[in-house]
């Protein structure tokens, strides 16, 4: 068959297609209350950073932000920062301290006075890590590694960490069935990082072990992040809704729009955003105890 009458006819089946998936929805923009939104994840040994923008409806564009703000901060309830500026950011000269709870409160004319409230919780680090490279080969002829992580976690808190192992990629080769990452419920989300909080072991020393892809032969390395609720809540949100709109699936690759956009989380009040602070730990090198 000429191709020349294989192409046009083929264009002709794509546009007839898209026409029939298309369906017109009618949105009332007065539903959509346009608001400040500040974003800052903080940790000690960097300053604080800010961004500010607006919140807009889905058929609206981009806007930049135009308003002069107010800014003051707050560190266990002292002011350590009192500005005004005319920017959609504010890199600051003041860095957060260890185990210090911080305040902001943000004045934008025409809007609602804005506050948001975190600490820096506590450092706690990798005591021990182990790997297995490899323990088994999946199905898809990949090399998956045991790794396992060990920390003791503080009593009588309510503690958040955040672990990273490896190039920190997204997990498409987890097959881990660790009891606390089952019970976070996000591991079917393909995350590019661990979430969790110690509600299954506080007070103890865990060991948590992960089965994924971590080449073989390599040299491994972990961190383990302290963070507050507001970051852990930011972070478990955000696996969601990424996944929602780019998704993976591993018959098929990356798919878009898999799922219903899911809303994320907002630690700002009278606006939108995240305030969130977090500890960073050195990187842990995972010792070899297969060779």
């Amino acid at each position: 068959m000429n191709i020349k009458f294989i192409i046009p006819k083929l264009l002709l089946f794509l546009c007839l297609f898209c026409v029939s998936c298309t369906k017109e929805i009618e949105i009332d923009t007065r539903l959509f209350e346009k608001k400040v939104v500040v974003n800052s994840l903080f940790t000690p040994g960097k300053p604080f950073l800010f961004h500010f923008s607006y919140s807009v409806s889905p058929v609206d564009s981009f806007s930049v932000f135009t308003d002069s703000i107010h800014l003051l901060l707050y560190e266990n309830n002292t002011k350590i920062l009192d500005t005004k500026f005319l920017s959609n950011s504010l890199l600051t000269s003041v860095y957060p301290q260890y185990n210090a709870s911080y305040l902001l409160k943000v004045y934008v004319e025409g809007y609602d006075t804005i506050y948001a409230y975190d600490t820096i919780s506590r450092k706690v680090g990798i005591t021990e890590a182990t790997i297995i490279q490899p323990i088994s080969i999946d199905k898809y002829g990949t090399y998956i590694s045991q790794a396992s992580i060990t920390f003791s976690d503080p009593a009588g808190e309510r503690n958040y960490y955040e672990l990273f192992l490896g190039d920190g990629g997204y997990d498409f080769e987890n097959e881990t069935t660790d009891p606390v990452l089952i019970n976070e419920g996000d591991i079917s989300y393909y995350p590019n990082s661990y979430f969790f909080s110690d509600e299954l072991f506080d007070g103890q020393t865990y060991t948590m072990t992960i089965n994924k892809s971590l080449g073989s032969g390599m040299t491994v390395k972990s961190v383990l992040r302290n963070i507050s609720r507001n970051y852990y809540m930011y972070r478990k949100y955000w696996a969601r809704h990424f996944y929602n709109q780019i998704g993976f699936d591993k018959e098929i690759g990356y798919l878009i729009y898999m799922g219903e956009p899911q809303a994320m989380f907002n630690s700002i009040v009278n606006g939108y955003g995240v305030f969130a602070g977090y500890v960073d730990n050195e990187p842990f090198a995972l010792r070899k105890i297969n060779e």
